[in-house]
């Protein structure tokens, strides 16, 4: 819910802003984005690990997340102004002192999600990014509606960051009275967890953000806005996998200590669960990417359907997240030499096909350098875990939900989805599609699937109960 007010936006810019002046707009978000991936660095993240294990230490762990991310926030931002100034302004441009600004306010006090997690209180979890979502969403999309201008809409984010790091500021001070605790410091633990998953998680980003690097440096703003939405499916995976990653890390690391690799098969099957979610959401994706290229963002972004569809194929990939089985047991390293690899492949891959395709290329590149770095985590984990590459995944399962995703695909064939009924056609079709998927699944004998349509069809009688 919370990364589906994320995918609004965009919507929106694009019909407040020119392509120009919304490129201008995700340069900055890109840069802000690939910066605060290297001030959190992992930080806040490993709550989600050491709470569980250690809830007696909870207030100890939280306040050296806070000042270990002060202290990180601090050096990116001063190192960023220099270099900018080193390279005379080629580095980040006229964004240096409102982008250093934005990180240190955006960055600091923001450990609020991965505690409650820790605490699982998800419903918190989404009270929180949810008012935050949205007022993100109603302050941009003032500013770009008054005003038109890049500067202003940078501006009014720096001031509701402001505003949320002091609210953020008087609860953790709330909580920290209320929470004393005597446990002595634990730095070199957090600390040996952190860098390598915090550098394993800026190389993701750095990875991720490759691709538009070079397209605005390269290209200009007019080409990153049409790879902005080429690519604008990249929170799409964050609802779909990260959303069950999350939660099942706590639950994994609470069982590491258990015998016969328990956590790992709670992973396993929650792999074929998000397999069932991306490979359904990548094929109707694909199907309807024109009509709904087109319709959201207008005609003039009718050249990104192409990197659109192309991106989809990460899709496939993003269903297996192997850093969940490799954090939970405090095993970070082969994340961070995974993400190098693939950014390294990314790089070589870029150079060779952007001149050659366009922002085209880019996508390309960025897609086949996640699946060599999936292939390269899965032996990591299989080493990890001393199990073979054949039992570390219900491959079966997989290749079912795989199959049945393609068969399904039968009742899209037809052009009256589109070519008739427009865009209802494409929720009509999205209907009928995921009702084939479900029976297929439920025929092939998924586990989850049928528990999934046992859960749907008892959830009437459910109400009902409670109501009485």
């Amino acid at each position: 819910m919370n990364y589906g007010l994320v995918l609004i936006s965009p919507v929106i810019l694009v019909r407040l802003l020119s392509i120009e002046e919304f490129g201008r707009y995700r340069e900055f978000l890109l840069y802000a984005g690939v910066l605060g991936s290297v001030a959190q660095f992992g930080i806040n993240s490993s709550l989600l690990r050491f709470l569980p294990d250690n809830p007696q230490s909870g207030l100890r762990f939280v306040n050296q997340a806070v000042l270990m991310t002060l202290v990180s926030s601090i050096l990116v931002a001063t190192g960023m102004l220099l270099l900018n100034h080193v390279f005379d302004g080629q580095l980040v441009g006229d964004y240096a002192a409102p982008l250093a600004l934005y990180l240190l306010l955006y960055v600091n006090l923001d450990f609020w999600e991965f505690l409650w997690l820790a605490e699982k209180r998800s419903s918190a979890v989404l009270r929180y990014t949810t008012a935050r979502l949205v007022a993100r969403i109603v302050v941009v999309t003032a500013s770009a509606a008054l005003t038109r201008d890049v500067s202003a809409i940078i501006s009014s984010l720096i001031c509701l960051e402001a505003v949320r790091l002091t609210l953020s500021a008087i609860g953790w001070r709330a909580r920290a009275r209320v929470s004393q605790t005597s446990e002595p410091a634990r730095w070199r633990e957090q600390l040996h967890y952190c860098l390598p998953f915090g550098a394993a998680l800026v190389l993701i980003t750095l990875n991720k953000s490759l691709g538009s690097l070079f397209v605005t440096k390269w290209l200009g703003p007019v080409a990153l806005a049409q790879y902005t939405i080429g690519t604008y499916l990249q929170p799409v995976i964050s609802v779909l996998r990260n959303s069950l990653s999350d939660v099942v890390l706590p639950e994994m690391a609470s069982l590491a200590r258990e015998p016969h690799n328990k956590g790992l098969e709670l992973w396993r099957r929650t792999t074929v669960m998000t397999a069932i979610l991306l490979f359904a959401a990548g094929v109707l994706l694909a199907r309807f990417a024109d009509v709904l290229v087109v319709t959201l963002f207008s005609d003039a972004y009718r050249p990104a359907v192409r990197l659109f569809q192309v991106y989809l194929l990460v899709f496939v990939r993003e269903a297996m997240d192997f850093g969940i089985p490799l954090r939970a047991i405090n095993m970070t390293a082969p994340i961070m030499r995974g993400n190098l690899i693939a950014i390294m492949v990314n790089a070589v891959l870029i150079l060779v096909l952007l001149p050659l395709w366009g922002a085209l290329g880019a996508v390309f590149a960025v897609v086949i350098g996640r699946f060599l770095e999936g292939a390269y985590l899965a032996w990591q984990t299989a080493r990890a875990y001393e199990i073979s590459l054949a039992s570390l995944a219900p491959w079966r399962d997989l290749l079912k939900v795989a199959a049945c995703a393609v068969l399904a695909s039968a009742v899209l064939y037809w052009r009256f989805w589109t070519e008739r009924l427009g865009l209802f056609g494409v929720l009509a079709g999205g209907a009928i599609y995921m009702m084939s998927l479900a029976l297929l699944l439920a025929g092939m004998r998924v586990p989850e699937a049928s528990l999934g349509l046992q859960l749907l069809l008892s959830a009437p009688a459910r109400v009902l109960r409670r109501r009485s």
